[in-house]
């Protein structure tokens, strides 16, 4: 906040009072010298004139160049060491702003700008134009928490009388406010006058500029080397100077030469589009984890509504292999001529098996394949979408394929012609199915991973190169895959067919803190209906008292606002108490949270239209919309049946429908998490590698018949003696969420930014690529190795900072695993300090122990010792809620020798 003294005004005055006014506040500046703030050495650059620039970035760079009216949230990056400098452009002002009023009501001198409309120039030589700008432009920067100003003319030259009073105003705000950083504007022309008022200088396009139609072009070469030469000039008296250029967004190559470029000269470069909106182009490389989608149909084509993107192949086949190796998916429906992407902004493409193109898309589409192997796009085919003749010839021509690429007919006979193991399930058999057999060979460099023979009633020869990788992707065309398990190694085929990067980390939400997830949840179908056991007890009491109260496990119940209101068809009035206190008895449990599973279990989840179900007469509902169905039974949960200290953060969906684009918007307004309802008791089998997290999911119905409660018990027995890391639906799903949101940015060899919410805090490389070197990490917890991947433990920050070492890291204490959220206030070399709380008994494991050394440790105030292994890894078992402070000693012969 600033002082209390009023704003100063300046009287109108000769050039000469200037003057002497400036080496005045020169003299006094040698009094706070001390106390002004230091540069600190800031290692990354992001600026962003936008007003509403991206959290994610606010918390992955360093220093920050900001839109003073700018809406933003300090506090998170404020807590890491960021800082946040508001760009003020002391000669322009839009006409009708505060600042515009305050040049009249100081009679500061403007004029009309000749290039931009409702803008007014603002002549620094006038008196009292510093006055105004500390009023109008530095005191509200100030209040609102900005760490200092960059003072800026914007395009306007400056002559000797403004760079005079740039240089008394920078003074100015130095007294005014000494903890404040001040950076300059290279492009004003100051030079060593400037250095004992300002921190450094921000260059903006040093070697590019902004051309026409806001292209990027080149800055004439006698201005570029002027600059370049002002910038050696401060950087001689120890300033630093922090710079940006521009670049097109789909040019890589530019963008790392134009980061050189700027390296080279001794500055700290930043690379964006002339827009100056915060797109970061480097030299923090930003893993492009977005891989395109191709699929459906236009309308008008075909005649019908094309399918929503969850019945494709690639959702149904594909999903689970590519989100564990890091894609996040963006479908795209083939509506309209021009229904391929404007941009490039993406990792791979796959053409859906389910893509039905007219004879001018399907050119459309052949005529831009060129362009993905220009980028270096990785292509996957499903399918061959080329129908038409000239289409199909242009594709093939592109991609280099050969045969005719259509139906093989009546074939007789078919067989393996040639496979590669490595890239196929593990003991799987493999046959030649002959659904869908085309006559099509991969190119002529191609790896081939299985091929098919086939033989017609004629007795001509056909080849079908059915999955093979290319030096522009691979094609895997098997219609027979989802009716029968694919025969292909997916994860392994698909890593090597995009070209995912196996030095990068990507997350992961199969673990946490090195431990498989488990999570479960109930679907509400049949929570009122009785079962068969003796009495015949209601579903929902025998879930309540043969499963809920015997296993100290987080289970999500969702529950049905009419179904326990007894609002559906069939229902009784009298039997609404009963369930309700049925509800509250599950609730009541610890270890259970609550979930919606909407207030009448609609088929259809379409905004704007009556969704409900049929309800009976005694329905006391006048709304039939989304918001009824949503936050209305949330609403209610929250109100009638849940204790003291719970609430309901999760959104069930129906098992008979899907959600609508519309239903996961509404949900995500209300910060409320979702996931399907999909029924599947029966956790999946051991993985050699985790594709996925240990579910229970199962309805109330699931327990009717004896058997049925026999076969959950059994499932709960076996997840309850496993080494799990159980959490609520919730937070899995909130998990999953930020996971796909996650975005990681290179910076450098072996070094990575990792920047999410927090939900997800688990990254995956394979093992080869290293271990995190903990002394220079931030916000890494620890790591563990499994099946030839390394998971890799974050803190959940906002900004993680990951650095991968080959060689044998310094000894470090870190987390291997927990059976439970750990939570660190101090992790060091050779101590740590944790929080830990759950339903059981925590398990936890760590490392970075002397080998045969010794752990001292307090649990919750007493005092413990615990002894390292030969490989410098200790087990503990704690309280189900502790405050843990360790250190890690040496053997306890060589402590008595010492």
């Amino acid at each position: 906040m600033p002082p209390a003294s009023p704003t100063p005004r300046f009287p109108k005055s000769s050039s000469r009072l200037l003057s002497q006014l400036l080496a005045g506040l020169l003299t006094s500046l040698t009094a706070i010298t001390g106390m002004a703030a230091e540069l600190p050495a800031f290692r990354s650059l992001w600026v962003d004139q936008s007003l509403r620039p991206d959290a994610r970035s606010l918390a992955a760079f360093d220093l920050s160049i900001l839109n003073p009216h700018a809406e933003l949230d300090m506090e998170p990056g404020h807590a890491q060491g960021n800082r946040y400098l508001a760009l003020l452009d002391l000669a322009h002002v839009r006409t009708g702003s505060r600042e515009a009023m305050l040049v009249a009501d100081r009679q500061v001198a403007s004029k009309p700008s000749a290039t931009e409309k409702h803008t007014r120039i603002v002549h620094p030589a006038d008196p009292q134009w510093i006055a105004w700008v500390v009023e109008a432009l530095a005191d509200p920067v100030a209040k609102k928490g900005f760490d200092g100003f960059v003072l800026s003319l914007g395009n306007e030259q400056a002559d000797p009388a403004s760079r005079t009073s740039v240089v008394t105003l920078a003074a100015t705000l130095r007294q005014r406010y000494p903890d404040k950083h001040i950076l300059l504007d290279l492009h004003i022309g100051l030079g060593t006058e400037a250095i004992h008022v300002a921190d450094g200088f921000l260059a903006l396009g040093v070697y590019t500029c902004e051309g026409k139609n806001s292209t990027v072009d080149w800055r004439p070469i006698a201005e570029a080397q002027r600059l370049t030469r002002l910038i050696r000039t401060v950087q001689m008296q120890g300033m630093r100077v922090f710079a940006v250029d521009y670049a097109p967004a789909e040019d890589r190559a530019a963008c790392r030469e134009a980061a050189k470029r700027l390296t080279a000269i001794g500055t700290l470069p930043f690379i964006t589009t002339p827009a100056l909106v915060g797109v970061n182009l480097g030299p923090l490389e930003e893993i492009s984890r977005r891989v395109l989608v191709l699929h459906g149909w236009d309308e008008k084509h075909v005649g019908e509504k094309a399918a929503a993107p969850a019945t494709t192949l690639t959702s149904r086949v594909l999903r689970q292999s590519l989100e564990w190796l890091g894609c996040e998916l963006t479908f795209q429906a083939a509506n309209g001529a021009d229904f391929l992407p404007k941009d490039h902004d993406f990792a791979a493409v796959i053409l859906d098996s389910s893509l039905v193109l007219s004879a001018d898309q399907q050119r459309t589409l052949a005529a831009w394949l060129p362009s993905l192997r220009a980028r270096n796009i990785p292509l996957l085919l499903t399918s061959m979408p080329w129908t038409d003749s000239a289409a199909r010839q242009l594709a093939m021509q592109h991609l280099g394929l050969g045969g005719r690429a259509q139906p093989a007919s009546r074939l007789v006979k078919t067989s393996v012609a040639s496979m590669d193991s490595t890239l196929l399930r593990p003991n799987a058999k493999i046959t030649a199915r002959s659904l869908g057999f085309l006559d099509l060979e991969a190119p002529a460099d191609a790896h081939i991973v299985l091929a098919l023979h086939g033989q017609d009633a004629l007795g001509s020869d056909h080849r079908f190169d059915q999955a093979f990788l290319a030096s522009w992707g691979g094609a895997w065309i098997d219609p027979a895959a989802e009716a029968a398990d694919p025969q292909l190694n997916l994860p392994a085929f698909l890593e090597q067919c995009l070209g995912a990067d196996h030095g990068a980390p990507v997350p992961d939400t199969t673990t946490r803190e090195g431990r498989r997830i488990f999570y479960s949840h109930i679907d509400s179908t049949g929570f009122s209906e009785p079962s068969t056991l003796p009495g015949f007890p209601l579903c929902s009491e025998v879930m309540r008292d043969r499963i809920l109260n015997r296993y100290l496990l987080p289970v999500t119940v969702a529950v049905c606002e009419a179904d326990l209101r007894c609002w559906l068809p069939g229902q009784q009035a009298v039997d609404a108490p009963p369930l309700e206190h049925v509800a509250r008895s599950i609730f009541e449990i610890p270890q259970i949270q609550a979930a919606s599973n909407s207030f009448s279990r609609p088929s259809q989840w379409t905004a704007g239209i009556d969704i409900t179900s049929k309800l009976n007469e005694r329905a006391k509902s006048a709304r039939h919309d989304m918001e009824r169905e949503i936050a209305g039974s949330m609403n209610y949960i929250h109100r009638r049946l849940l204790p003291l200290g719970k609430d309901v953060n999760l959104m069930l969906w129906p098992d008979n429908a899907a959600p609508t684009p519309e239903a996961l918007r509404f949900c995500r307004t209300m910060n409320v998490e979702q996931l399907p309802s999909a029924s599947d008791s029966a956790p999946a089998a051991s993985d050699s590698i985790r594709m996925a997290p240990l579910a229970v999911r199962c309805r109330f119905a699931d327990v009717r018949t004896e058997q049925g409660v026999a076969a959950l018990e059994k499932t709960f027995d076996a997840c309850a003696g496993e080494p799990l890391h159980a959490m609520t639906a919730a937070t899995y799903a909130a998990s999953v969420r930020d996971a796909r949101r996650t975005r990681i940015l290179s910076a450098g060899d072996n070094r990575w930014i990792i920047l999410n919410a927090g939900a997800s805090r688990t990254l995956r490389l394979a093992a080869s690529a290293g271990v995190p070197d903990m002394a220079q990490c931030q916000g890494v917890s620890g790591y563990t190795v499994h099946q030839g991947q390394i998971y890799i433990h974050t803190m959940g920050r906002a900004r993680t900072e990951l650095v991968l070492t080959k060689t044998k890291p310094s000894q470090h204490l870190h987390l291997a695993e927990s059976s439970t959220t750990v939570e660190f206030m101090e992790l060091s070399s050779r101590r740590a300090t944790f929080q830990v709380r759950d339903l059981r008994p925590v398990e936890i494991v760590l490392g970075g122990f002397e080998p045969r050394g010794q752990c001292a440790y307090l649990e919750n105030g007493r005092p413990y010792s615990a002894n390292a292994d030969a490989n410098g890894v200790v087990h503990l078992e704690l309280a189900c809620r502790a405050t843990v402070s360790l250190q890690s000693l040496p053997p306890a012969i060589q402590a008595v020798m010492r």
